[in-house]
């Protein structure tokens, strides 16, 4: 797929879709917005590639990921948690969903077991203790066959997460490069290509800038001669 679509339209694209499949309005032009560039041409290849995308995913397009049990938690947590400022919570949970990503975690674990193991790992980062408010509140006294699982399941999460180890600095060198082959130049701002097409953009409109200035000083010239019957001497630019 990378050779058929540009690698940074490719994730721009991956972005537009992502927007339409959790509702989030926006239209083609808003969102092309604030590319640098050729908006018409981001567009067109925006469009032309969802298509693309979305058979290249078998048409799955809805990602059950953690965020949304966190939220659920995190409201459970303020209503019936004796827990000061819930939000205090939040820098640990990001820190370890964030982490869960560069492990299988997503593909091992269910996304409401990943959002109660960020709750304990950020409520355990602050020093606090949420083991009464799961056995007893969210859970309801769960009975012994499910308690040992779901306790399993976070420690496991948590230690997965603990083993992340950051890529040595060759590894990501040589993915940066094959990256770099898959981009088009042309849409690359640090690319001679991309430079020299917007030199030239540049040029072709300060050609029409001069021709335009020049039809117009010619009629207005005309007007002037027709009306007053005076001959206007046009500055060579105009001529």
């Amino acid at each position: 797929m990378c050779v058929r679509m540009q690698y940074c339209y490719y994730r721009v694209t991956c972005v537009y879709l992502a927007c339409k499949v959790e509702e989030f309005n926006i239209s083609i032009q808003q969102f092309v917005a604030n590319i640098k560039g050729d908006r018409e041409k981001a567009s067109d290849i925006i469009l032309n590639d969802e298509l693309l995308l979305m058979q290249q995913l078998n048409f799955h397009l809805t990602v059950h990921n953690p965020y949304r049990p966190v939220t659920g938690l995190l409201v459970d947590i303020k209503t019936r948690c004796s827990l000061k400022d819930p939000d205090r919570l939040l820098p640990g949970i990001e820190e370890l969903l964030e982490r869960t990503f560069l492990t299988d975690a997503c593909l091992l674990y269910a996304p409401s077991q990943i959002a109660l193991a960020a709750i304990l790992h950020a409520a355990s980062k602050i020093q606090e203790n949420l083991d009464s408010y799961v056995t007893e509140t969210l859970f309801g006294r769960p009975s012994i066959d499910i308690l040992p699982n779901i306790i399993e399941a976070v420690r496991k999460i948590r230690s997965l997460v603990r083993s992340i180890e950051n890529p040595p600095r060759e590894m990501v060198r040589q993915l940066e490069k094959k990256l770099e082959k898959c981009r088009n130049q042309e849409n690359n701002p640090d690319s001679e290509i991309y430079k020299q097409r917007m030199q030239d953009m540049l040029d072709e409109e300060d050609e029409r800038s001069s021709e335009t200035y020049a039809r117009l000083a010619r009629e207005q010239a005309n007007d002037e001669e027709r009306l007053l019957g005076i001959s206007k001497v046009l500055s060579p630019s105009a001529s």
